[in-house]
This record gives C-alpha cells, sequence and structure tokens, in this order.
C-alpha cells in the first residue's frame, strides 16, 4: 500500500501557506485597512455610498507576502452616482487624486493607476481600489457595476467567487482551500504563470469527490491547461509541475514518501 504525505501538504497550506488570523502580518494589515477606509471618508466621504472588501483576503486564500510578493486586498468603492453625472474614469481619476495625496511616496508607498483599479503598492501590502457604482430596481433588487474596457460599466458580484468557493469547501470537506493555496504558491514560485483570481476560480469549479489534500492537489494540478495564445513559458511550468507531481506519486507507490516530498519541494516554495 503506497504510503500518504496528506499531513505533509496540510500543513504546508496551513502553516507556510495561510495568512493566519492571529500572526503579526495579518495585524499590520488589519490596521492599515482600517486606515485606508478611514482616509477614504475623510476625502471622498460625501461622494462615497459604500465600501467591500472582495477577493483572495476575503475568501481566506491570500498567501503571507513571503510566499506571494503580489499578494493584495480589493477594495469596492460605490460612489453616490447620478447616470448622466460621472464616467467611471472620473471615479478612477478621484481615486488617483486621493492615493497620491495620502500615500504617494510615504513610507516607499507607490501609486499606480491600471485598469480597472488605481493600485497603491505599499512595504507590507497591495490595495487594489476598484470605483463602482449601485443601481437599484424595485423588482431585481441591487445590482454593482464597476468599468469595463470601453470606459462604460459592467454588472459584477464581489461576493459570487467566494460564495461558491464556500460551498465548494464545505461539500469537499474543506479540502478546496488548502489546494488553492498550495497551487497559488506553485504560481507565485514560477513567476505567475496564471492570474491569481483565474487561478482560484479554475480549482473552486473542480470535482473533488473522495478526494483528501494530497490527492485532490494532484488531480488539480494535472487539471491545468494552457489556451490559445499563451507563451510557450507558462506551457513549459506546467509541464514541469505535473512531471514532479508523477515522479512524487511514483515514490509514494515505491513507499518512499522522503524521496516524494523532494519532488515536490522542487515546485512548491
Amino acid at each position: 500500500m503506497a504510503v500518504s504525505i496528506d499531513n505533509y501538504l496540510r500543513n504546508l497550506s496551513y502553516e507556510r501557506y495561510y495568512q493566519k488570523n492571529d500572526s503579526s502580518e495579518t495585524d499590520k494589515i488589519a490596521r492599515s485597512l482600517d486606515a485606508l477606509i478611514k482616509n477614504l471618508n475623510t476625502d471622498l466621504g460625501l461622494f462615497i455610498r459604500g465600501k467591500i472588501v472582495f477577493g483572495s483576503y476575503d475568501r481566506d486564500t491570500i498567501l503571507p507576502r513571503k510566499v506571494d510578493s503580489k499578494s493584495d486586498i480589493d477594495l469596492m468603492v460605490i460612489f453616490n452616482h447620478t447616470e448622466h453625472e460621472r464616467t467611471p474614469e472620473t471615479y478612477r481619476a478621484w481615486l488617483k487624486l486621493f492615493a497620491d495625496k495620502f500615500y504617494k511616496d510615504k513610507y516607499g508607498s507607490e501609486v499606480i493607476k491600471s485598469f480597472p483599479t488605481v493600485t497603491i503598492r505599499k512595504s507590507n501590502i497591495h490595495y487594489d481600489l476598484v470605483p463602482a457604482k449601485q443601481e437599484v430596481n424595485i423588482f431585481l433588487g441591487s445590482t454593482l457595476y464597476i468599468p469595463d474596457s470601453g470606459n462604460s460599466w459592467r454588472s459584477t458580484n464581489p461576493k459570487d467567487v467566494k460564495d461558491k468557493l464556500t460551498e465548494a469547501n464545505t461539500k469537499y470537506k474543506s479540502i478546496v482551500k488548502p489546494i488553492i493555496r498550495l497551487l497559488k504558491a506553485w504560481n507565485a514560485g514560477n513567476g505567475y504563470p496564471f492570474e491569481s483570481y483565474e487561478l482560484e476560480k479554475s480549482i473552486t469549479q473542480m470535482n473533488f469527490y473522495k478526494d483528501n489534500i494530497q490527492t485532490g492537489f494532484f488531480y488539480a494540478a494535472n487539471q491545468l491547461t494552457t489556451t490559445w495564445g499563451d507563451p510557450q513559458s507558462k506551457a513549459d511550468k506546467i509541464t514541469s509541475l505535473k512531471f514532479n507531481i508523477q515522479k512524487a506519486k511514483e515514490c509514494l507507490e515505491a513507499n518512499d514518501g522522503e524521496k516524494a516530498k523532494q519532488w515536490l519541494n522542487r515546485i512548491l516554495p
């Protein structure tokens, strides 16, 4: 009977790759986020309808900065909006002015206007500020909108992936989040061949029936693939991932758990 390294992978996902709630890093981020929200209220409070924290920080799949240098917090800023009054670009410009005023060149922070966000790069964490508007219909309820590529609006649900991940994680006995953290660690250690959000969404949709963290991790890694137009470097990294996992599986079949860990250490930072 093959040996198992399920506990080894579980420990990685809950120790090395987990942003613990009681860690000093989490405490710093919480205080930094509170300060950011306070500054937003001070500078743009009259124009803001609400704020929503979403993304990997909210989903409990964010990695520590020592593992993922691109770890960030997504903050949706919902503005009081009159349809013919302001465009998405106006709100992005307001957020850029706000970020420059409070953060640019302070304590080594940078401010970058990208699409559809304004990014504040602090030493301990990055923030992506996403402008949004909200429309309320008495029959359909409320709908949130963020900028699209044509400087117009597209509907969004910032909690959609979280809801689906929570459902999948419950269904598959709490192994989906650890598997996501393991593959996000591989992704970060290999130059981000996948967009982090797309990687999480893809894993959330997979079937982990009767899996544990070990078998689920092996399965999920082997489901990764390229799409048309992806660079050859992405294909090479996926091939390397699958090769090392296959070698680890062969060692497990030969009852050599330590050798299996050595193969996995080649792909997990």
